[in-house]
């Protein structure tokens, strides 16, 4: 049988949950049924794709390495709600009795420690299905080894995936969306540029450094558009581009799944 790792964006998949229980008033008590679905959500997860292996992904608290390149990442987000954030270590707590691992690094996004993990599994020739909701991820999936999975919509993502919803191929999203930006984490693009403009440049040279070595191929209104925008085209790509080196100090054999013991 192939080896799978099963990767779950733990904030991701909690903050939907808690968000579906906005009826629930009593603060203790939706963290205490966001924390049973949760439960219960991780255990369809395991039985649907039988991973050798498993692990819920945390963010960290403060800021990382975007927020210190560009103080606006994320700038405007609709923050946490207290009671929720203050209760996520009790989550790993409960998913660790459940037999999950659960991992967290100060300073690293999950979204750097995901794509870090998935990477190294694929180089091992293991197949791993990325649990969010999270667009980022679908920049990894050029790698038949790498698929991503909507557990809220029941979608799986995989290369062939990437082209009939963005018009361009996996490898090509970074570039992609640093000419239309990210308003999601407040990561800007051209101005001007919207996805059909971005394709019909990227169709002609597929990278941020041969669109702009090659600026007098394009119309006069293209070229004002991109004029002066290089370094902030740079920046952007280096913003959503996930990191896949992270020094993560865990060997996927201590990230072994237990059939059975997540109830």
């Amino acid at each position: 049988m192939d080896k799978k790792l099963l990767i779950i964006d733990g904030l991701n998949l909690i903050r939907r949950l808690y968000a579906a229980l906005e009826s629930e008033h009593d603060a203790n008590r939706r963290i205490e049924r966001t924390q049973s679905i949760a439960i219960e959500a991780l255990a369809k997860l395991t039985h649907q794709f039988f991973p050798s292996y498993a692990v819920v992904v945390f963010d960290s608290n403060g800021k990382t390495w975007r927020h210190r390149v560009y103080p606006e990442y994320k700038l405007g987000r609709v923050p946490m709600d207290d009671t929720l954030l203050e209760s996520l270590p009790d989550f790993a707590k409960v998913f660790r009795f459940n037999h999950l691992p659960c991992l967290r690094i100060d300073g690293w996004e999950a979204d750097d420690l995901i794509a870090t993990l998935a990477v190294k599994a694929a180089n091992s020739n293991v197949k791993s299905y990325i649990v969010s909701t999270d667009k980022g991820f679908t920049q990894l999936l050029g790698d038949d080894r790498i698929l991503q999975y909507d557990y809220f919509a029941k979608l799986g993502y995989d290369k062939i995936w990437v082209p009939g919803k963005y018009g361009v191929e996996p490898e090509q999203l970074t570039d992609y969306w640093a000419l239309v930006g990210d308003t999601t984490n407040r990561i800007p693009g051209v101005k001007g540029i919207g996805p059909k403009t971005a394709l019909s440049i990227i169709s002609l040279f597929p990278t941020i450094e041969e669109i702009y070595a090659n600026l007098p191929s394009f119309s006069e209104r293209i070229q004002s558009m991109l004029a002066g925008g290089y370094e902030q085209c740079l920046l952007s790509r280096s913003l959503v581009a996930l990191k896949t080196d992270v020094e993560i100090g865990v060997r996927l054999s201590q990230l072994r799944y237990i059939e059975s013991k997540v109830e």
